[in-house]
């Protein structure tokens, strides 16, 4: 079975997305908190860059980057698992 990852990466950070907002009201357990983190260094990073937005933009920050982050590891930790464990084929010396 082949995913396409045009079919796969919107779906993962649409997934990302939901659980991420979720997560937003969610903070003080330890799994949300996780979600939710890579959104609030950025947004930490636009407070003390006096940047920071207010309002939905809080939300639309803390929810996109932390979505976006964790697509990012986890396609790259599917392609790294997909390079280790893809069948080998006509590079062996048993087979010559």
């Amino acid at each position: 079975m082949q995913i396409r990852i045009r079919v796969a990466a919107p779906l993962l950070f649409t997934l990302l997305v939901l659980a991420s907002s979720r997560a937003l009201n969610h903070m003080d357990q330890p799994l949300a908190l996780l979600l939710i983190v890579p959104g609030y260094i950025v947004q930490a990073w636009l407070f003390e860059a006096h940047r920071a937005l207010g309002g939905t933009g809080y939300v639309v920050t803390m929810v996109g980057v932390s979505a976006l982050v964790w697509t990012l590891i986890l396609f790259g930790v599917w392609v790294l698992a997909a390079k280790l464990f893809r069948p080998r084929t006509g590079h062996g010396p048993a087979d010559h």
